[in-house]
């Protein structure tokens, strides 16, 4: 594993990859939190399939039902939104929540314009999001897996 100094989350590489990366993935949780052990799980596979993967430090919160307040979640969206280095976006775990942090992510859209395409992996409640960034910011969705 590598740590990424400009970033302020978790980087999962292996290390002994000479390659570059397929992509970069980041992954969020706009909804529910997932299980650490399964995000690992996550992170592995994808990083064993060639791609780099960073999970925000907003994917270890919790608050009732939710992966941190509609706040956390949307700003954790909107910061991989916005990373320039990463290609893909993916939701952590569906559950329920999405549909609360749009009108968030409404309001500072407004102030910020959106953010250049990228592609949005998700599943379940999700999909609201996968729907969302398609329509609004023009970006490629995948109704897959978490």
């Amino acid at each position: 594993m590598k740590k990424k100094k400009s970033k302020p989350f978790t980087p999962a590489r292996a290390a002994s990859s000479s390659n570059p990366p397929r992509g970069i993935v980041g992954v969020v949780a706009p909804s529910a939190p997932a299980p650490f052990v399964e995000l690992e799980r996550g992170a592995r596979r994808l990083i064993e399939e060639g791609f780099e993967v960073f999970l925000h430090p907003q994917v270890k919160r919790t608050e009732g039902f939710f992966a941190g307040s509609d706040t956390e979640r949307a700003l954790a969206f909107l910061d991989y939104a916005f990373d320039p280095d990463l290609t893909v976006v993916w939701a952590a775990r569906g559950g329920y929540g999405a549909v609360r942090i749009l009108p968030i992510l409404d309001e500072i859209l407004v102030k910020v314009g959106k953010p250049e395409p990228k592609t949005f992996v998700g599943f379940s409640d999700a999909t609201v999001l996968l729907e969302y960034v398609r329509t609004r910011w023009g970006w490629k969705a995948i109704h897959g897996p978490m």
